[in-house]
């Protein structure tokens, strides 16, 4: 998380959040996609990964390769909702197929693990193989 705001730059970012919240209210993915990342890592808030979550998912529902990633490692993570691969697998492989370096690799992770998936090392070395070309 952040230092510590002065009270000035907390009563900005407090404004900040309010115009961004009601941008994501109203669909705005990139809106959406920061809100996510202030409750995610706690820029200025305290860290909510419940929040993060649900505003995560209104980015990823629009395609978005980095919130579909963030929606599937904290269901992976068990951060903002239990763990459950199930739920994780289907936002990874939306974002490994627009090519999100991590994405890519966490696949190889769940294939070479077996969770969430059937352990197959042949998939898990084409997604790590996948991953060194991108």
């Amino acid at each position: 998380s952040w230092p510590p705001l002065s009270a000035s730059q907390q009563r900005e970012m407090d404004g900040a959040i309010v115009m961004l919240q009601e941008a994501l209210d109203q669909g705005h993915i990139d809106a959406a996609r920061m809100v996510g990342g202030i409750y995610y890592w706690g820029q200025g808030v305290a860290i909510d990964y419940v929040r993060a979550m649900a505003a995560y998912k209104v980015s990823a529902e629009g395609g978005d390769a980095v919130c579909q990633w963030m929606v599937g490692s904290m269901y992976y993570d068990g951060e903002g909702a239990d763990v459950d691969y199930a739920q994780a697998l289907p936002w990874i492989e939306k974002a490994a197929a627009q090519d999100h370096l991590n994405a890519v690799g966490q696949l190889g992770v769940m294939y070479y693990q077996g969770e969430g998936v059937t352990p197959s090392w042949r998939r898990a070395r084409e997604y790590f193989e996948r991953g060194i070309e991108l």
